[in-house]
């Protein structure tokens, strides 16, 4: 990927919607990290996942442009 924001925040919603997809009350994140992530050819710290998972949610999604708002 290149080396830009928009391209970050979108491999961060691809993380995000891949832990969503995995994450129940019973897995611990670090399982999910070894083992899950690997599958979907994620790799990751524990210390990046940490820094990626405490965003907020309105920093993860891309800004669309308002050319019609008033």
């Amino acid at each position: 990927m290149a080396y830009n924001r928009n391209n970050y925040l979108r491999r961060v919603a691809h993380i995000v919607a891949v832990y969503s997809k995995v994450k129940h009350h019973d897995v611990p994140d670090t399982f999910i990290l070894r083992h899950e992530f690997p599958k979907h050819n994620i790799y990751l710290s524990y210390r990046a996942w940490m820094n990626i998972k405490n965003m907020k949610q309105s920093e993860i999604m891309p800004k669309q442009l308002s050319l019609f708002d008033n």
